[in-house]
């Protein structure tokens, strides 16, 4: 899995996905935008590596759901495939 930050566009999240298509295809249906087309056009989502994925999924985690343990969080991490771990809050 690769993880892909969308930091240039209307909303942030950050993405599981397979590539960077179907990163872009996944923000579109979960997150914003008309089109896969809109959204290439506002700029290339940023790939960070699974370790600042993961931080940042643990530390987002942690401060809405302080109850669950690192080994909660990060098996829950790890069984998130194609889809967004993290959404800007002004959408939740």
């Amino acid at each position: 899995m690769k993880y892909f930050e969308f930091d240039k566009h209307g909303y942030w999240a950050m993405v599981a996905a397979e590539d960077e298509d179907k990163a872009i295809e996944v923000y579109v249906e979960e997150v914003a935008g008309e089109s896969i087309k809109e959204i290439e056009e506002e700029g290339e989502p940023t790939e960070i590596t699974r370790e600042q994925a993961l931080n940042r999924y643990i530390e987002s985690s942690i401060s809405v759901a302080g109850y669950l343990t690192i080994e909660e969080i990060t098996k829950e991490f790890n069984e998130r495939k194609n889809t967004t771990l993290l959404i800007d809050s002004s959408l939740t």
